[in-house]
């Protein structure tokens, strides 16, 4: 038996707005245009290179977003960053770590394990084992058509939506 093919999960990416421009770009909600600016610079510099995976034109949507007032407001509430317009998340760690760019002092207890290369450990049988543990039931010699109509049925593309079931 050949050795099962590891199942590569891809999750799909949450769209822009949901995750919104300051995460995209990176910056604090307090930013000024200047910040924003060379954020933005940076930004398309990586994905040009290819650094990043975020597309140019989510890049430029972040920094649209961010240099209108009422766009900026709207976009806070949405987004996924969980620090409010008054940055108390900032405040916090400033007023408990100082404003100068200090060390991680914590680190995760749980970290994502590396699925890439995970087996479950449940083997997975073969579709010609399952079709060989599938029993067709006998044709009733009184209905001789229900051989020809099931043969009929199994012939034409099925399409699940236009399938009628009686109640």
């Amino acid at each position: 038996m050949p050795p099962p093919v590891p199942v590569v999960l891809q999750l799909a990416p949450l769209p822009r707005t949901q995750v919104g421009p300051f995460l995209i770009l990176g910056v604090d909600k307090d930013a000024d245009r200047e910040t924003i600016e060379s954020a933005w610079a940076e930004k398309i510099k990586q994905a040009r290179r290819g650094q990043i995976k975020t597309p140019l034109e989510d890049i430029n949507w972040a920094r649209e977003m961010l240099m209108g007032k009422e766009a900026r407001i709207r976009c806070d509430a949405v987004a996924l960053n969980i620090d409010t317009t008054g940055g108390t998340l900032k405040k916090f760690k400033e007023r408990y770590q100082g404003k100068q760019q200090a060390e991680i002092r914590c680190k995760p207890i749980d970290t994502e394990k590396w699925l890439a290369d995970y087996a479950p450990p449940t083997p997975v049988p073969l579709v010609e084992e399952i079709r060989l543990l599938v029993k067709l039931p006998d044709i009733p010699r009184d209905v001789p058509a229900v051989r020809v109509m099931l043969e009929s049925f199994v012939k034409e593309a099925i399409d699940p939506w236009q399938v009628q079931l009686d109640a």
